[in-house]
């Protein structure tokens, strides 16, 4: 199952993403809910990098992706809620492969 756990100021600004496992619905490499959930972090990091200019702390690879977010602009928040709703849209439609969890710092 892949563990997605979202940290949170009181003041609803996220903190920190930290996402583990993996799906378990298809072979490796062919698994869609995988590469769905790989697919919306990469971006997450390439909004923040390359469009917003903020990049997160963190690493990502296979398997895990642990990123800490520097409190910022409006941008940096409307991409990293963009990708936030696509999964937990992928935790809703998948939650055999697939847990959403938030928690306040």
């Amino acid at each position: 199952m892949i563990k997605i756990r979202v940290w949170r100021r009181a003041d609803g600004t996220p903190t920190r993403l930290l996402m583990t496992g993996h799906a378990n619905r298809g072979e490796y490499g062919s698994d869609i809910v995988c590469a769905a959930a790989s697919a919306l972090v990469e971006t997450l990091v390439m909004g923040l990098t390359q469009v917003v200019g903020q990049a997160p702390s963190g690493t990502v690879d296979d398997g895990k992706a642990d990123l800490t977010f520097v409190a910022g602009s409006s941008e940096a928040r409307a991409v990293i809620d963009t990708v936030f709703v696509g999964l937990q849209d992928l935790a809703r439609t998948a939650p055999d492969a697939v847990s959403w969890q938030e928690f306040i710092d």
